[in-house]
């Protein structure tokens, strides 16, 4: 059993453990009316909920174990907070969110297929303010999930091995050394193992919607590893005293969610006619990284692509063309933390072999 699992045993009736999750976007300031509800599904970038994009926002010094780094790359919103007022999914009628805000049933009203979200979404879609909620869902369609810090894999599969349509579906825990864990929930794709050793920003998964979820996104939270309960990344810097004692401060490295400090890649690829044969085309490659893995294929005029080299860095070769062709050549890459790209060269026209002027 993870370890929240465990603590949603203690605090939820069975029947709670499979209900759905409210996924999805912003709302209103609290004290603004509710509008008419109508269920919003995923896969969405609108532009609601806080925009996450590495910044560094949050009006607060880190704490002294601060650690973490964004689990992604690139703006994403947040579309659902942690509630400070118990982030245990029993319905409280309130959500706390970090700063301060409190939201409530009689601000919004209760989705009418859900009753555990509060403060619709301007437009009258779900909710940010999800009462209960353990941690944060940003809104990632099928997009890499990167790790927060550097630690050990201790869970890499179903949460619940009987129920793949429960709780957060396919699931990665990493212990980090600090009596901490980072959890990543609603997967489509795992690809590291219990056990293995994971490196800040390295990919460890692909977002998706398994489990419970409405629609693709990642369910992102920290969690003591006795089973002590869920903590807030972002602390609190509400003017009144945290209504969650299990808090432990801003953990993001420098007081602010940043993205990891990684080199992405961003292949560049050439192809050039050398001059003394005009059959011969040079070609090379190169991407940003420390440790990156390339793949060159060569693409026929017909669409027909054909594996042709790989080297490990930037690299070049030279392809001996047949007369009368045209080619172009496609790179991709992968670096030592997981993050791929790919790109093409120009296309190339060879030349037809002239067999001399008929008299």
């Amino acid at each position: 059993m993870t370890v929240r699992v465990a603590v949603l045993a203690a605090a939820l009736v069975a029947t709670l453990l499979c209900a759905v999750p409210a996924d999805a976007s912003s709302a209103l300031p609290p004290g603004q009316k509710q509008g008419p509800y109508t269920r919003w599904f995923y896969p969405s970038q609108i532009t609601y909920g806080p925009l996450e994009d590495g910044a560094g926002k949050v009006a607060s010094a880190p704490a002294p174990g601060a650690f973490l780094t964004l689990p992604f790359i690139g703006p994403h919103y947040i579309t659902s907070i942690f509630d400070h007022c118990g982030p245990n999914y029993v319905v409280h009628q309130k959500v706390c969110r970090y700063d301060g805000e409190v939201a409530s049933l009689s601000v919004g009203g209760a989705d009418p297929g859900f009753d555990a979200g509060y403060a619709q979404t301007p437009g009258g879609h779900d909710y940010l303010y999800y009462d209960g909620h353990d941690g944060y869902d940003y809104g990632l369609n099928y997009e890499p999930v990167a790790a927060a810090a550097p630690g050990t894999v201790i869970l890499a599969g179903w949460e619940v091995p009987s129920c793949h349509s429960c709780l957060s579906g396919l699931t990665i825990e990493i212990a980090h050394g600090n009596g901490l864990l980072t959890y990543y929930g609603h997967l489509s794709e795992i690809d590291v193992v219990r056990g293995q050793r994971v490196k800040r920003g390295q990919v460890i998964a692909i977002s998706g919607m398994t489990g419970s979820a409405t629609g693709p996104h990642l369910h992102f939270g920290v969690y003591y590893l006795s089973g002590a309960g869920p903590i807030d990344p972002y602390g609190w810097s509400g003017s009144f005293p945290d209504p969650y004692s299990k808090d432990i401060g801003d953990l993001w490295l420098t007081g602010s969610p940043r993205y990891p400090d990684i080199a992405l890649p961003k292949v560049t690829v050439t192809a050039t006619q050398d001059e003394n044969d005009p059959s011969a085309i040079d070609v090379a490659w190169s991407s940003p990284g420390a440790v990156t893995r390339f793949e060159v294929s060569i693409v026929k005029q017909d669409g027909e692509m054909t594996a042709w080299t790989s080297s490990v860095g930037a690299g070049s070769a030279t392809f001996h063309a047949k007369p009368d062709q045209s080619f172009w050549f496609w790179a991709s890459v992968k670096t030592d933390l997981g993050w791929t790209d790919a790109s093409s060269s120009a296309v190339i026209q060879i030349p037809p072999i002239d067999h001399g002027q008929r008299g």
